[in-house]
This record gives C-alpha cells, structure tokens and sequence, in this order.
C-alpha cells in the first residue's frame, strides 16, 4: 500500500507517480566512494547538475551516518495491532530504514495481512489463506507540486513534470517471518561466557568457541564474531509477523526499536548502579558454621547406635579451621553420656584418616574424633549429648587472617544455660551423679532446627541429643459417629432405622466412638470442641439456622479400650424435617477443655472428615456463630463404614443427618 501519491503528467502528456524510488541512487550504497560537493567560485554557471550534486551530498553524507551510527529500526510510534477484522493497523511514527533514509508516517494504516506486495505497496501475488506474512515500512518517493515544462526545441511540446518529492512511505506485505535486525543470536553468550555454554563447549572436543574473561577478549571475540560491515541493510523495516489461517496471531518479535542517547545513557547509569550493588563492594567476612555433623539425631535412634558402635564423631564447617582448635577439642566439643544414675564427659582424641560420614563445603574444613564411649559403660536407657561451645576469640576459629570465631548457633535440647555450664565444667573422662535432671532435658528435645548452625555472629553454642526411640501410643481416633453422616431418620424406613429414630426422638443425642478415654473437661465442656446447629432445608441450602446447646458427655467403655461418649442435645424448637450439622474442631491452640487423649501422651483427638459441602470459610462463620441467610451444607457423604482420622493429631470433622418427626 502506498500513500500520498500525486500524479503528474510525463512526457507525451501520460499521467506518472514519478517512480517507486527503490531504485534510484541508493543502489551505490553498497560500493562506498568518495563524496563530491559543490565547488563555487564568482560567476559559475549553475546547472541542474550542479543543484542535484549539492542535494546529493548532503542526503548521501546523512543517510551514510545514519545507517551507520544509528542502524535502522524504529525511532517512535509506528505501532502495529490486530483488528478484530483479521486486517492490522500501523500507527503514526518515524523509523529508519537500512539506507540510513527516514521514514515518516504522518497517519495510521490498515493494511490486509493476506495480500502479498511488492516493496512499493503494490499487489504482487494471490491472498494467502494460511502461512506467516511480515509487515514492513519502505521508504517511497512521490512526485509532487506538477508544473508545466518550457519546450527544449522547436518541435517539443510542454510537458508536466514534479516540481517537488515528497519523501514518502510504502507498507510491504512479504510471505514468510522476516529477521530482526541487530546481533546475531547467541553472541552475547560467547562474548560474555554462560556457565552451560562454557561447560558444553569443554565436553565438545571440536568445538573452537571462545568465552573470554577480559575486556579486550571480549572485544576481539566482537569484531571477529559481528565485525561492522559498510553494506547497506533492508531496505524496508520489519514491523510484525502475522500467523494466518484460524486464529489468527500477531507477533512484534521481528521489530527493533532504535533508542535514543539519552536513554542509552540512563540505561548505562542503571546498570553502573546494579554492577555496584553487587560487585563493588569488597565481601564481608562472616564467620566459620557448622555444615555437618555425624552421628546426627534421628526419630530411629540410628545416630545413637552408629556412636555407640564406632566410637567416631566428624565435623565440618563451612571455612578453613585453625589447626590449633581442631587438635585441641576441649575447650569447644563435648561429648557426654547421660542416664538417671549418673552423667559421663567422654574423652576425645582427633582421628586420622579422611572424613567418611560428612562432606567438607568447598573452602571449608573438618576433623574426625574418637569417642571413649565404651569406658562409660553406656546401658539400653542411656543417651548421648554432643555440645560445641565458641567464644571470640577462640579457642576455634578461621584460619584466615580475619580469625574469626565459629558461629555453631543451634538449640537441639531443652537444657538450660545453667544446665549447659554444668556440663561444660566437668573434665573429660569425669563423673557426676548430680545432674540427674539433666537427663529429663535432654530426653525431651524440641523440632530438630537444621545445618548449617549459626546466627551470623562468631560465637554461640551448639547441643544436640541423641536419643534411642521412644514408643509413642498414638493420638486419640475418632472411629464412629452416631447418628451417622447422611442418615435419614425418619418413619416408615427399615426396622433398625425406625429404632434409631424412635432412639433419637425420646432422647435426642450426639454420639462419638473414640479409640481411647479423652480427658474429662473435654467431655464436661464440649462446646469448645463439638458443636451442633439444625435448619430447615429448602433446595440445596439450610435456612432457620441456630445452635443446639450440648450437654456434658457420658463414656461407656468398651472392649479393646475404646469409648464411646453421649452428649445430650437439649431439646429445642424442632422443624418438620430437621436437618442437624455437626462439627468437630482438633485444633491448636490445645486448651484446659481441648479433646486431648486422658492418658500419655496428651495430644489432641485425630478427626478428619468431610461430610457436608461446606468450605472452611462457611465452617469458621459457622463455628463463630456469623448469620447465613442460606447455609450450603447439601448434599451430605455418608460417614459409616468410613475411616474418620488420618493418623496425625488433630484435625476437622463435620458430618451432618436428617430427622423428620411425625
């Protein structure tokens, strides 16, 4: 498509569009030759030569630098959309083309993306129905202005010719994806170096690729890889691709836009910033960590037995340790054995060999210790407790010239610093009976925090137990609930339903089967556990909603120690056909009248079931007593034969069944 065409007369009186200006002097761009100017002097004879070679120079000198120093593409606007027609508009804007020529486009243009044309904007070619266009702006000259011509002879006549040309502008559609036009791909990545490139191209014997490290590698790696060639670029410039055919999409990938120096300069600046924020600055010393430790504590007791048996105990960490520190232990590392009669400091002696449980950090260092474990005579109740203490600025530390102290920072028992110095003033291979209630502590640790140790400060200390496993009972189980999730009580069902519903009718009631007894101001005050509500359906919500008020649960024990408690439901203002939700809530916080086992270990009751088709949203405004004007419990899941916990402690249930009175 073209624009802004004038038509003038040529010679013999036949209208023209005065060229399609793809071919006129720019073809010498590629061949570089000197520039010539004007030379004037008094009285010189001005012909039309003379004028075109002054008009000449200036555009070629221009064009030249500006191919050359600006490159092409997009100076601004010229923005390309999608119309919901299929056709796509390029909006007003500026570009360059690679002649170094301008391109303006004064107003926006629609141009069909299925029209093949030539680089003048004309036809050229049958509508493509599927395939990719490109859409390209070409630079177009139009004559314009026309006026009469005086005759050169006497048997010329006067002719209309352009007096004016307007640098004008052709919009190309060309079949298959154009080339953005700027560096090659890949070459940022072999003159800057990737850690992927890089380790490719050491696996490839054949591969020649460079990956310099220096700026004037890098330069030669530039010039050799893009050197700057004097040859004229497209001569149109490459806006968008179109993929035609059923949904049709529109991609800008192909088009550069051309900044200018000052956001260049603004976008240097931005990276001298970043460059600053994370090179500039000379790295801070931060002081040695613990990064392993073997044996480690785990829920088998797996750790206890391989010290046990071998004796050993290797550490590292994650800088180069003094060797002073490593050969002389006690001060910073202790081991101790710890059962109800007495507490043992074991002797520690540095071991030769290589490291065979733990692996050193690059930069790092360890060292392995034999453990007297066996002089302590451990039994089948004992434990071990493993200790680094660290004070700057020593007795361990980095061997740098910065010395700083190891950073062990970890809390692995529950021993008090009092508990800790007790245990630190004992002398290797001694005994103490006192410190019984050190053993309690440390038998009982906190969630195991994990390596590597530290606080990001020298100094600090590290205790970890090792432990033989504990047998553990586990939580209380929900295991059935009556009346069940999605029973339907009501008359005229089968004889066992009839029953439970006359049952439920006399003496309305909730009940709940628990693997084990749950402690008694649970069951005196379920209110801040169990909760029931009853409405009236209407469609797939229950409307008329209000709590019902439960009364303390009674147990009946049954075979294999399992309960089953009653908790009364005082009779409110019934419905028709009642619909009652039920909800369990195990949660923390754990509470005086939380549903904790009666027993060891006390945990919360494990109850999870979804038995109603209510979100946690809607069960928690629920639960907080917040008004509904439609609950959407419906449909229910029926609960019997189900599993109602998931082995874990705590939990969500909520079930709920409908009662019809006659």
């Amino acid at each position: 498509m073209t624009t802004d065409l004038v038509p003038v007369t040529g010679r013999g009186g036949d209208l023209t569009t005065g060229g399609c200006g793809c071919d006129d002097h720019h073809l010498g761009h590629d061949a570089l030759h000197a520039l010539e100017r004007n030379l004037f002097f008094p009285r010189k004879l001005m012909e039309v030569r003379h004028w075109q070679a002054e008009q000449s120079y200036h555009r070629h000198a221009r064009e030249l630098v500006t191919r050359l120093g600006l490159g092409s593409g997009v100076l601004c606007g010229l923005e390309v959309r999608l119309t919901s027609s299929g056709s796509v508009v390029v909006s007003p804007g500026v570009g360059v083309d690679g002649h170094g020529r301008i391109v303006v486009v004064p107003r926006s243009v629609e141009v069909d993306p299925t029209r093949p044309t030539d680089a003048c904007g004309r036809p050229a070619g049958d509508p493509l129905d599927e395939g990719v266009t490109t859409i390209a702006l070409c630079y177009h000259e139009c004559g314009t202005d026309p006026v009469c011509m005086p005759p050169e002879g006497c048997d010329d006549e006067p002719r209309v010719v352009p007096s004016m040309v307007r640098e004008a502008y052709a919009v190309s559609v060309t079949v298959g994806a154009g080339r953005r036009v700027g560096l090659p791909d890949g070459l940022c990545e072999q003159v800057f170096g990737c850690d992927e490139c890089e380790a490719a191209s050491g696996e490839d014997p054949g591969s020649e690729a460079e990956f310099p490290h220096d700026a004037e590698g890098r330069r030669v790696v530039l010039d050799r890889l893009a050197p700057r060639r004097c040859a004229c670029g497209e001569p149109c410039i490459p806006l968008a691709t179109v993929s035609l055919g059923e949904g049709r999409a529109l991609d800008t990938g192909v088009r550069t836009v051309i900044r200018s120096n000052r956001e260049l300069l603004d976008l240097v600046l931005c990276l001298a910033d970043r460059v600053d924020e994370c090179c500039s600055r000379l790295p801070t010393a931060v002081p040695p960590r613990v990064t392993a430790l073997w044996p480690w504590p785990d829920e088998e007791g797996a750790g206890l037995d391989a010290l046990l048996e071998t004796g050993r105990l290797e550490i590292a960490a994650d800088r180069d340790l003094a060797e002073q520190g490593l050969d002389d232990p006690d001060p910073w590392l202790g081991v101790w054995l710890l059962d109800r009669r007495r507490v043992s400091r074991l002797r520690l002696r540095r071991a030769a060999g290589a490291l065979t449980h733990v692996a050193v950090p690059p930069g790092g260092d360890g060292a392995a210790y034999d453990v007297d474990v066996r002089e302590a005579k451990p039994t089948s109740r004992s434990l071990v407790l493993v200790m680094v203490r660290s004070t700057a600025p020593g007795p361990v530390r980095a061997a740098a010239p910065d010395q700083l102290a190891l950073d062990p920072d970890l809390e692995g028992t529950r021993l008090t610093e009092e508990d800790r110095a007790a245990l630190w003033a004992m002398a290797p291979a001694s005994h103490d009976t006192g410190l019984g209630a050190v053993v309690a502590a440390a038998a009982n640790p906190p969630p195991l925090p994990s390596l590597p140790s530290g606080d990001g400060t020298a100094g600090g200390e590290l205790h970890v137990a090792l432990l033989r496993p504990s047998k553990v009972a586990p939580p209380p189980r929900l295991l059935a609930v009556w009346p069940e999730g999605a029973a339907e009580l009501g008359e005229g069902r089968e004889d066992r339903d009839t029953i439970e519903w006359k049952t439920f009718l006399e003496e309305p009631q909730l009940q709940l089967t628990v693997s084990r007894a749950l402690a008694t101001a649970a069951t005196d005050r379920p209110r801040e556990w169990l909760r029931a509500w009853h409405g009236t359906e209407d469609g797939p919500f229950l409307h008329g909603i209000e709590e019902l008020e439960l009364m303390p649960g009674t147990a009946t024990n049954l075979p294999g120690g399992e309960v089953r408690y009653a908790f009364p439901i005082q009779p409110p203002r019934w419905f028709g056909r009642d619909t009652i939700v039920v909800q369990l809530r195990s949660t923390p916080p754990v509470v005086t009248e939380s549903p904790i086992g009666r027993d060891d270990p006390t945990v919360l009751l494990d109850a999870d079931v979804a038995g109603t088709a209510l979100g946690s949203q809607d069960l928690f405004r629920l639960w907080s007593g917040d008004p509904f004007n439609g609950l959407p419990a419906l449909p229910l899941a029926a609960t019997g034969g189900q599993q109602l916990h998931d082995g874990t402690e705590g939990g969500l249930a909520h079930w709920a069944f409908t009662v019809t009175r006659p």
